[in-house]
């Protein structure tokens, strides 16, 4: 599989099965007009995953690399819902060195 690939492959599930959530820069204004819409698939972490600073509440969100014009670790958080969530950690997902996947992990 190639990269083009895989992100080709997570794009298609994204829209089948994931929802929509909002992407808000750190410098954004608080008003919302500048927050991005994108798919995710969004989950809340298991008992068994609740420690080194993760806690009940935070989420885990899979990002697809379209159509992001911003590196994920410059954003300040993200709307679940009706939920605002700091996003603390986003990890680059590669293959063959390229960006395939973000997964972020949510605060609050």
């Amino acid at each position: 599989m190639t990269p083009a690939q895989a992100i080709s492959a997570l794009d298609r599930q994204l829209r089948r099965h994931g929802e929509d959530v909002k992407l808000r820069a750190q410098d954004a204004a608080d008003d919302g007009t500048q927050d991005l819409t994108r798919r995710a698939f969004v989950r809340e972490y298991r008992p068994d995953e609740l420690s080194g600073g993760i806690e009940q509440g935070d989420r885990e969100v899979t990002l697809s690399p379209t159509g992001l014009a911003t590196d994920p670790r410059r954003l300040g958080g993200i709307w679940v819902g009706e939920r605002y969530h700091t996003i603390e950690v986003a990890t680059p997902v590669r293959m063959a060195g390229v960006v395939v996947r973000w997964n972020l992990w949510a605060k609050g």
